[in-house]
Order: structure tokens, then C-alpha cells, then sequence
């Protein structure tokens, strides 16, 4: 398969495979057109989640979504990230603040997520990713604010 096109409406494969550790770039796509589980995952990924999100919002800037093991490592990640399946995107949406999609996100009683996480000291991204089958019912639901050094849960 070729990860020429689009995975769904507004999202290509290449911006799934994109990380700003360029290095890695050419490795994250000859990996992932490798990896049928990780493109089915990065398909519902866009499908359930990142395209509500967009018909929302607007414009969806992907950050960091389907990352190889070796970049995972390299940039510290844990070893049990759903970025290394395609279960999970760092995003930011151009027309809206991080803090109301992620109050949208939060409160959406339809999207099928497992852990939307807002990110950083000032917060820079959400992270998003699938829920069930690809986490626990019982980890699924997350929602989390990483402040830089700790999680903590939001209500």
C-alpha cells in the first residue's frame, strides 16, 4: 500500500506520519505502510475523533500522530504510547483555543476516545486517542491535564 492520499477527508498520511525530528520522517512512513494494524488504527483515529473535532473546529494541525518505536524513544516517549500503534494524535486546531476544543472534547458524550489530554506547562497541544477495542473500557474516558512534569485529572 502506498501512503499517497488522503486517510479520510482531511487527513493525509503523510501529515500522520510528520514529527518535527526530521530524521525520522522517511523511517515513520517506510514503517508504517509496513503496518496494517497501525493504518486501520490511524483510519478510526481520524474517522471517530480528529474529523468531528474538525467539522467543529476548523483546521486540525497534527502534531505528532503514528510514531516508529525508534522516534518514540528518541523523543522520551512512554513505552506503552498509543503513537506507536496509530491510536493517538498531538494536535492543535487553528480557529479555536486548546482549552475550549478540549472542553469540547471532554464533554462530547459521542466520541469514542480513550485519553484526550491537554499538554504542557502553558498548554501547546491536545492529545487525543482511540478508545475501545485499542485501550480497556476501564481506561477509556481519560481526561488529563499534563502540566510538564505530572498528570493530574479534570473533572
Amino acid at each position: 500500500m502506498s501512503l499517497i492520499g488522503k486517510v479520510t477527508e482531511h487527513f493525509s498520511w503523510s501529515e500522520l506520519c510528520l514529527t518535527e525530528h526530521r530524521d525520522y520522517v522517511e523511517l515513520n512512513a517506510k514503517l508504517l505502510e509496513a503496518d496494517d494494524e497501525a493504518r486501520r488504527a490511524l483510519y478510526e483515529l481520524c474517522r471517530t475523533l480528529l474529523e468531528p473535532v474538525r467539522k467543529r473546529f476548523g483546521p486540525v494541525i497534527v502534531h505528532s500522530a503514528y510514531r516508529c518505536a525508534a522516534l518514540n524513544t528518541e523523543i522520551g516517549g512512554s513505552v506503552t504510547s498509543q503513537h506507536i500503534n496509530g491510536e493517538a494524535a498531538d494536535f492543535h486546531c487553528l480557529t479555536a483555543s486548546l482549552t475550549e476544543v478540549f472542553d469540547w472534547i471532554r464533554r462530547h458524550p459521542g466520541l469514542p476516545f480513550g485519553q484526550v489530554i491537554l499538554e504542557g506547562r502553558i498548554p501547546s497541544w491536545i492529545h487525543l486517542s482511540l478508545g475501545e477495542p485499542w485501550r480497556p473500557r476501564s481506561a477509556c474516558r481519560q481526561i488529563l491535564r499534563w502540566d510538564g512534569a505530572k498528570y493530574s485529572i479534570v473533572s
